[in-house]
């Protein structure tokens, strides 16, 4: 279903601190450079490492983003090899000191054994490490009008960049024909099928506590990709929206009388709405996941430039540049926003949703015609919410 099904590589590059950037443009791991830190492009998202604590945990992740090696393929036939449709589906995992994420738990419960990394904040001073908040397992699984489906399933760490770097590595290596990433957003609310994305990071730390975007100066937002232009300011995903929100709204109807705590699911999730953009408040986490992911996949071959330190150190790691290689323009691929405040059996009610959403489209894509997957268009939204941050 998916273009692209040809085996291909993918280029994740650190760029050391050196004098001109001709080696991080040539898609290869540049040599170590220590004669000089004045390596830094001006409208690529920054990220502030003047503190040493800071540093440290900027130094952990990009160890992690650059260490990391694609997990999705484990147990299964490789791309391409079988009729079985693929889908990836990502969640994020702690939060600070909150130990879960309902889109996590969700995300995990989808392959049988997987589990949901449960971590604790370490002490202050010491730096949060990504790889035990993360979290990877595939399996084939039957879908309600599909069939047989390859899903992976991704709990990702809540740090600027790297949550899109890994998601960016499992879509090269796995292949999807559908790529569903989901974030947390008010604790009771409608379902938000987000209509795009927003080359736009808000000023807040992430999920270190640590790391926070730094805006070129006058500017209130970060870049998130320098590459891209002033009329990629915002990007439309792609979806099979009406099929897909239908499939929602009767699945979520079908849930709607789940009890956990004494209230009904439908109290919590409370209907399926689009979600326009640009939204000031969907530019933290969920965003930079979303452009970056979305951005890539509408590239082939374009080079992004990621985890920008800043300041720069000569003879260390400074950003990371990703290339995805796959022809993945035709895949479809959203993000949706969920209520934070889902728990026990709700968690089960909304993981019947996600189910009957990957269905949806994946029926879709057969079925072409009418139902096929079309880029998001704001005239179509139905929220332009502002105020708290995702």
């Amino acid at each position: 279903m998916s273009a692209g099904r040809a085996v291909v590589t993918f280029a994740v590059f650190a760029c050391l601190a050196m004098a001109s950037s001709s080696a991080c443009d040539s898609g290869v791991e540049a040599t170590d450079e220590t004669s000089g830190a004045t390596d830094t492009l001006e409208d690529a998202i920054r990220i502030q490492t003047s503190s040493p604590q800071a540093r440290a945990q900027y130094d952990a992740n990009v160890s992690f983003a650059l260490e990391y090696r694609a997990r999705c393929g484990a147990g299964l036939a490789p791309a391409g090899t079988t009729r079985r449709p693929r889908v990836l589906v990502t969640g994020f995992g702690r939060f600070l000191s909150n130990p879960t994420n309902a889109t996590g738990m969700m995300v995990a419960g989808l392959v049988p054994g997987m589990r949901y990394p449960m971590t604790v904040r370490p002490p202050s001073g010491q730096v949060d490490l990504p790889a035990p908040q993360t979290a990877v397992g595939s399996a084939t699984i039957e879908l309600d009008g599909v069939g047989a489906v390859d899903v992976c399933a991704m709990v990702l760490p809540v740090y600027w960049d790297l949550a899109a770097i890994l998601a960016l590595k499992e879509v090269q290596s796995f292949g999807p024909d559908f790529v569903l990433m989901n974030g947390i957003a008010g604790q009771r609310q409608e379902l938000w099928l987000e209509l795009g994305s927003v080359n736009r990071a808000m000023t807040l730390p992430d999920g270190s506590d640590e790391l926070v975007p730094a805006p070129v100066t006058g500017q209130r937002f970060a870049s998130i990709v320098p590459s891209a232009t002033t009329s990629e300011l915002a990007l439309g995903l792609r979806l099979s929206y009406t099929a897909v929100q239908r499939a929602a709204r009767e699945a979520l109807a079908r849930e709607a009388a789940v009890m956990q705590g004494g209230e009904r699911f439908d109290a919590f999730a409370r209907g399926v709405l689009r979600g326009g953009f640009p939204r000031d408040s969907n530019t933290y986490l969920c965003n930079n996941t979303t452009y970056v992911v979305n951005y890539a996949m509408g590239h082939p071959n374009a080079t992004l430039t990621l985890l920008q330190a800043s300041p720069a150190l000569a003879g260390r790691v400074n950003r990371v540049g990703v290339r995805l290689t796959r022809d993945a323009r035709s895949v479809p691929r959203v993000f949706v926003h969920w209520p934070s405040a889902l728990a026990g059996a709700h968690l089960d009610a909304g993981r019947n949703v996600m189910r009957a959403i990957l269905g949806a489209q994946l029926k879709a894509l057969r079925d072409g015609g009418a139902s096929a997957p079309v880029v998001g268009d704001n005239r179509d939204a139905e929220i332009m919410a502002s105020g708290d941050w995702f």
